[in-house]
């Protein structure tokens, strides 16, 4: 079950099953670093699987119609505080990765200028 917590502009019906129970949606740390990702909407949701078990992830729809999600609260912190500098108005970002300094894989996002 799937109940959507935020969205950053009003989502058709189509959109809101493509960003949160599509099966072609890629997954955010599949992708290579440095790859650009020109962002039309974004949205959070919980997502609670049979056994019980929630989790909040975060989905993207890129200008080009292709649809990323992840659960790392940094990529979705960064996307959301470039959004509101951005006001409504179209960003791009490039994905990355690193390791925290106990060797943990991590993504963010940082904006692409």
């Amino acid at each position: 079950m799937v109940t959507i917590k935020y969205v950053s502009r009003e989502l058709t019906k189509v959109e809101q099953y493509r960003m949160t129970l599509d099966n072609a949606i890629k997954s955010c740390k599949d992708i290579a670093d440095g790859t650009e990702i020109e962002v039309d909407a974004f949205c959070e949701f919980e997502d609670t699987k049979d056994n019980g078990e929630t989790e909040t992830v975060f989905a993207i729809l890129a200008t080009d119609g292709t649809v990323y999600a992840c659960t790392s609260k940094t990529f979705a912190r960064n996307v959301r505080e470039i959004a509101d500098v951005f006001e409504g108005d179209k960003f791009t970002i490039i994905k990355q990765s690193g390791k925290t300094k106990a060797g943990k894989d991590f993504i963010y996002a940082c904006l692409s200028y």
